[in-house]
């Protein structure tokens, strides 16, 4: 399952956004053993996304998890608490087709309408992933 967790602040590093997907989906309890050993974090990722119309930054943060918990318990989980002083929310998150299949498809008339579609057309997004070195990689999208 894909989550993606909305506006975390934007001074958020790789490494806090792995402890704060830790503590909340691992968590502690006695002895240092996994209190949800059924969830487990895959991968993450801080997309920065900026409006080139507006100039507007927000931070997201995507996350691969393996659960064997159902999709509502496991974002439960994580809704709700606070990274870095600013409350975090967190839903499930749907891979998109790309914008030239959309426009294709918009053009074709085999979607109804451009309003159902929640792209932000002037969106420069960002994908910093940590890097086994310590290091962060780009990836423009």
């Amino acid at each position: 399952m894909w989550i993606i967790i909305q506006r975390i602040p934007l001074t958020t590093t790789q490494r806090e956004l792995n402890q704060f997907l830790n503590k909340q989906i691992i968590g502690k309890s006695w002895f240092s053993l996994s209190a949800n050993p059924e969830i487990r974090l895959k991968t993450f990722s801080i997309l920065r996304m900026t409006d080139r119309s507006s100039g507007k930054v927000e931070c997201h943060g995507l996350a691969e998890l393996e659960s064997q918990k159902p999709e509502e318990e496991t974002l439960q989980l994580l809704n709700g608490h606070k990274l870095r002083g600013q409350t975090i929310f967190v839903r499930k998150y749907y891979h998109r087709t790309s914008r030239s299949t959309l426009e294709t498809k918009l053009a074709n008339n085999a979607i109804p309408s451009e309003k159902n579609e929640r792209r932000r057309p002037y969106l420069h997004i960002e994908m910093l992933k940590a890097k086994a070195g310590g290091g962060f990689s780009a990836k423009l999208f």
